[in-house]
């Protein structure tokens, strides 16, 4: 079943029914856990969990959402029901996403490998038979799985410049490649010169950050896969919790196959 998605930014959005409610989420494969905003959970009349999550953003700071269930989170044709989600206030998010009812991570598609087809503009639920095809002609790459309570990450195998070869998050809700500011001498970045743009500011959560934008002079990708090669990406440094963040930039050049249960990704030909 192909879905078709919207663009807001370099978000993905997609319609999603919760309840009998019918809206739209961001499809983000790095925020961990499906998300509710508070605004829908409140129309709804959420039943609470008692329980709260915790987890933590990539700059470190810990997070904590409330625990909610809604009867029926459907997406396409794959609808689970009783599904446990967090709850989280927008009220700091752009203003494009004022209309947006939350997040739908990776944990919901546990057992359903998908597809997003940036060149098609959808999103694809795959059958036994269209993974075989999907295996069958394009290049595989193994991904580790990081599982939290009801919440679900993946990490890609990813070389530098240089050669050395890291784990970067696949988060389809980060624009440019993201990478821990102690790789950036390594990869041919001085976070001292004048070329390299600096910025300080507060996120959307009260964290502050200093970040560095620069371009690498070289080409990332998933480590075994040269092929699959983006030549001098503009990229963002960051004190960050994991080794590197992979984005959209990188995502959208081909459809790309999560198939969560097979512990990989497949990626297709290049997207028109």
């Amino acid at each position: 079943m192909r879905v078709p998605f919207e663009r807001v930014r370099h978000l993905v959005t997609v319609p999603v029914t919760v309840g009998d409610v019918a809206t739209r989420f961001v499809l983000d494969t790095g925020i961990g856990l499906t998300l509710l905003s508070s605004t829908l959970c409140a129309r709804l009349g959420c039943e609470p969990t008692g329980d709260v999550f915790r987890g933590r953003r990539m700059s470190g700071q810990e997070v904590a959402v409330e625990l909610v269930r809604v009867d029926s989170l459907r997406f396409g044709s794959l609808e689970h029901r009783n599904q446990e989600v967090g709850v989280l206030d927008l009220d700091g998010f752009p203003p494009e996403l004022a209309e947006i009812g939350g997040f739908l991570s990776l944990a919901f598609f546990a057992e359903q490998p998908f597809t997003v087809d940036y060149g098609g503009g959808h999103v694809a639920l795959e059958t036994a038979e269209t993974l075989a095809a999907r295996l069958g002609s394009g290049r595989v790459v193994e991904v580790s799985l990081e599982r939290n309570g009801p919440s679900v990450d993946v990490f890609l195998p990813l070389t530098l410049p240089g050669g050395r070869s890291i784990s970067a998050e696949v988060d389809m809700g980060s624009d440019s490649l993201i990478l821990d500011e102690r790789f950036a001498a390594e990869v041919g970045v001085d976070l001292a010169s004048a070329e390299v743009r600096r910025v300080e500011g507060t996120d959307e959560t009260g964290g502050s950050f200093t970040r560095y934008f620069a371009r690498l002079p070289g080409s990332v990708h998933p480590t075994g896969a040269p092929e699959l090669a983006q030549e001098r990406p503009d990229a963002m440094f960051q004190s960050i919790v994991h080794d590197g963040l992979v984005g959209d930039a990188f995502l959208r050049r081909r459809p790309v196959t999560y198939d969560l249960p097979g512990s990989r990704l497949v990626f297709g030909r290049p997207a028109a």
